[in-house]
């Protein structure tokens, strides 16, 4: 090799590695959430619009007695359990938590669905407690065999993006779409005329598990295809210019490991955390915004 054709190669190397091409693009690879001082199954997560706590349900299935937990904030990737919801549980299912920026603290539980058809519960959550826990009785569609069974509350309170399912005996619902109810003050009520905000988005797949940025502009979901033996979920995410407006056509969040539902944003709305089903057990995970 001449001095010249090693000084050239020498360039051409300093060149490629201060490229800005060259650099790596950012990881999505999902990353795991630690629980410090819980070994459990973690589902259906949601951040605090601050960051500061992570609310979540331990296993749904049939046999488990499903009850609301929360952690406080150790860094992105560590929350220090806390116990689980105080003035929350019963003895049905109580589980998919969400929380306004002001502290209205929304949950699905199945206690009264036989006398009133109605699951959604709000009340308002300080210090590690709920209080003033209230059946939202308009907040369902009445409909024997449908339910209203995910339900997440704007940061503003003002708006309750849920999942409406016709369910027929357990495992995964017939049908899935989603829905919003709006709150009049006292209570939330079912808005059959914001419909159009999710015509985009509901399709003959169940959309469910809706997570809304603090902006209200961007809203991730699970998407379940195939719903028998082998069903196949997906995230997604929707975008709109105003908070009135029917959101576009979704992207799918290409970063898949294992079975992931659930989504919820971080505090500054780079950040996706969600539940993964890896053999056999549900943990938290996280995963960039794209």
């Amino acid at each position: 090799m001449t001095p010249k054709l090693a000084l050239l190669l020498c360039l051409f190397a300093t060149w490629v590695s201060s490229s800005p091409q060259a650099k790596p693009a950012p990881s999505n690879l999902p990353e795991p959430v630690t629980l410090q001082g819980y070994d459990g199954d973690a589902m259906e997560p949601f951040i605090t619009r601050d960051g500061e706590y992570l609310f979540f349900n331990n296993r749904n299935g049939p046999k488990d007695q499903t009850d609301l937990h929360w952690a406080q904030r150790i860094n992105d990737l560590a929350f220090r359990y806390s116990g689980r919801v105080h003035g929350a549980n019963s003895a049905e299912l109580d589980g998919v938590p969400s929380m306004s920026a002001a502290g209205r603290f929304c949950h699905i539980s199945t206690r009264a669905y036989r006398e009133t058809l109605a699951t959604v519960f709000c009340g308002i959550w300080r210090e590690g407690r709920l209080t003033g826990s209230t059946l939202q009785t308009k907040a369902s569609p009445h409909v024997p065999g449908e339910l209203i069974f995910d339900a997440e509350i704007s940061a503003s309170g003002d708006t309750l993006i849920v999942a409406q399912g016709r369910f027929r005996g357990g495992g995964f619902p017939q049908t899935a779409d989603l829905r919003q109810a709006r709150w009049n003050g006292v209570e939330f009520i079912l808005s059959p005329d914001d419909d159009r905000l999710f015509a985009r988005l509901n399709t003959r797949a169940l959309e469910y598990a809706p997570a809304l940025s603090a902006n209200g502009l961007t809203l991730a979901f699970t998407r379940l295809e195939g719903n028998g033996l082998f069903p196949r979920s997906s995230l997604w995410l929707a975008r709109r210019k105003t908070a009135n407006e029917p959101f576009g056509v979704p992207t799918q969040i290409k970063a898949d490991q294992g079975f992931a539902e659930a989504p919820t944003f971080s505090a500054d709305g780079t950040m996706i955390y969600d539940h993964r089903r890896i053999a056999g057990r549900y943990s938290i995970w996280r995963v960039r915004v794209p």
